[in-house]
């Protein structure tokens, strides 16, 4: 059920929502199928490499992010469910450009992108344990289970994927298609995507507080499509936008041909 592809250019089966685990070495996906659950909505999954010899920093980005393009464009891909930076690691400036480039491409294709926090995810795994004890082997074994793929080989990529999207789906079911209630989500589920509390006592007394995903808005989840100045037309209003003026550190402004006015 899960066999491996690297190029991300082989035929998938007909799907709408995709997860990510990204890395700019070895980013793993997952394709579902939105009408299915369990491990029968899994379609497909891979992994999306690059290395050192593939060449500069930069160029490994582009790798990365036209590879993403290329499959939100074969599939027509309008929902992702992707794990959201982990900061204070020694990845975390090469996660964070990462982040940009893929971002960038889920501006221009309309994408809604739902971010999914890296504890988050350990504890949908691992309800009763302590996300910091959950290693990548934990993960795996409970990907394993779950897809009955016990005694075979799984990436910890496509594991982490493969959590971050059944998340994800539960969050589509319950807030695209609107075939799942409020009542219907459990009480994790619910705390997670519209969780709030209103204090009552002390000095915050009446006050609600919003914890809830969908009540934070470019921050736990960007619907991209809402936003129509994409990558092309902010390009456009640069390059058309009038004078053409360039500047010095001083900010003065400096003639086209590079020479003080």
């Amino acid at each position: 059920m899960l066999e491996k592809s690297t190029s991300g250019t082989a035929p998938f089966l007909t799907m709408s929502i995709l997860s990510i685990d990204p890395s700019l070495t070895h980013c793993g996906w997952v394709l579902f199928d939105e009408n299915k659950t369990g491990k029968e909505a899994v379609l497909d999954a891979g992994i999306f490499q690059t290395k050192p010899t593939d060449g500069l920093f930069i160029q490994r980005l582009i790798t990365q992010r036209e590879r993403l393009r290329l499959m939100l464009r074969l599939k027509s891909i309008k929902f992702v469910a992707m794990e959201a930076p982990h900061w204070d690691n020694y990845s975390t400036e090469i996660l964070y450009a990462v982040h940009q480039h893929l971002n960038e491409v889920f501006l221009d294709e309309g994408v809604f992108l739902l971010y999914l926090q890296p504890s988050t995810v350990k504890k949908y795994a691992y309800p009763d344990m302590d996300p910091d004890r959950i290693t990548k082997h934990y993960m795996i074994d409970a990907a394993k289970r779950d897809l009955g793929l016990m005694g075979k080989r799984l990436s910890e990529h496509i594991a982490d994927a493969y959590f971050i999207g059944k998340l994800g789906l539960r969050f589509y079911a319950w807030h695209i298609q609107h075939k799942i209630k409020d009542g219907d989500l459990t009480d994790r589920e619910r705390d997670l995507f519209c969780g709030k509390h209103t204090f009552v006592k002390g000095a915050k007394k009446g006050v609600t507080e919003y914890t809830g995903i969908i009540y934070r808005e470019n921050e736990c989840f960007y619907d991209y499509k809402k936003q129509a100045r994409t990558s092309k037309i902010i390009t456009k209003e640069v390059t058309d936008g009038g004078q053409k003026q360039i500047f010095d550190d001083s900010g003065r402004i400096l003639q086209k041909t590079g020479k003080r006015r």
